[in-house]
C-alpha cells in the first residue's frame, strides 16, 4: 500500500509539473500564432508610419510591404521558407528565435501527450475506485494551477513595474550569444518594439492566468465532491 501511495504521489507531481507546463507554454503559442494581434499592434505603435517614412513609400504600400514581411516570417517559422527582407544579423538572430519557438511548442505538445498518459494510467489503475481516482486527478489539477498562477503573478507584477529589465534578463537567458540587439532604425526594431513584446507578455499572462483559474476552480470542486461524499458515505 505504501508503495502504490508513493507511486501515485509520484504521478500526481509529475503530471502537476506537465500542467503548469501546458498552461504556460500553451498560452504563448496561441498568443504568437495570433496574427490579428500583430495587426493591432502594427497600428497602434505606429509601424506604418515609422516604415512607409524609412522607405520612401505611401500607406498603403507600406502596409503590404509590412504584411508580406509577416507573411514571410510566419512562414519562416513554420519552415516553409527563407527570411527575405532582413539583414544577416537579423536573419541569424531570427534563426535563434525559430529555434526557441520549436522548443516552446515541444514542451507544449510533449507536455500534452504526458499529461494524457498518466491522466489515462491513473484512471485504469483505480477504476474500481472512481472516488479515489477523482481525487487524485483535482490534486492533478490543483497543484498545476496553484504553481502556475503563483508564477504567473510573479512575472506579471515584475513586467509591470520593470518590463525592460525582464525583457533584458529573458534576453540574456534565451540568446546568450548576444546577436539580438540591432539599430532602432533596423527592420526588427520597427516592427517589434518593447512596446509590442509588452502587449503581447500582458495578453500572454491574461489568457494564462484565466486558464490557471478555470483548472484551479475545477480541481477545487472536484476537491469538495470528494469530501461531500465521504460525508455521506458515513452517515
Amino acid at each position: 500500500m505504501k508503495e502504490n501511495k508513493s507511486f501515485n504521489f509520484f504521478l500526481i507531481i509529475i503530471s502537476s509539473f506537465f500542467l503548469f507546463c501546458i498552461l504556460i507554454f500553451g498560452s504563448f503559442s496561441l498568443m504568437f500564432n495570433n496574427k490579428s494581434f500583430y495587426y493591432s499592434e502594427y497600428e497602434k505603435n505606429g509601424v506604418y508610419d515609422d516604415v512607409a517614412e524609412l522607405n520612401s513609400l505611401n500607406i498603403t504600400e507600406s502596409k503590404n510591404y509590412v504584411k508580406d514581411v509577416t507573411e514571410n516570417i510566419f512562414s519562416f517559422f513554420k519552415g516553409k521558407n527563407e527570411l527575405k527582407y532582413f539583414s544577416d544579423e537579423e536573419k541569424s538572430h531570427m534563426q535563434d528565435v525559430k529555434f526557441v519557438i520549436s522548443s516552446i511548442n515541444f514542451i507544449y505538445y510533449s507536455s500534452a501527450i504526458f499529461f494524457i498518459i498518466i491522466f489515462i494510467i491513473l484512471y485504469l489503475l483505480h477504476k474500481n475506485d472512481k472516488l479515489l481516482f477523482i481525487e487524485h486527478l483535482s490534486k492533478m489539477l490543483l497543484y498545476g494551477a496553484t504553481a502556475s498562477l503563483i508564477f504567473l503573478v510573479i512575472l506579471f507584477v515584475w513586467a509591470v513595474f520593470s518590463f525592460e529589465t525582464l525583457f533584458y534578463l529573458l534576453h540574456l537567458l534565451l540568446f546568450p550569444q548576444g546577436n539580438w540587439m540591432f539599430d532602432p532604425s533596423s527592420l526588427l526594431i520597427t516592427l517589434f518594439s518593447v512596446k509590442f513584446f509588452f502587449d503581447m507578455a500582458l495578453r500572454i499572462f491574461v489568457y494564462a492566468i484565466f486558464q490557471s483559474g478555470v483548472f484551479f476552480f475545477v480541481g477545487y470542486w472536484l476537491r469538495k465532491q470528494i469530501k461531500l461524499t465521504a460525508h455521506l458515505r458515513k452517515r
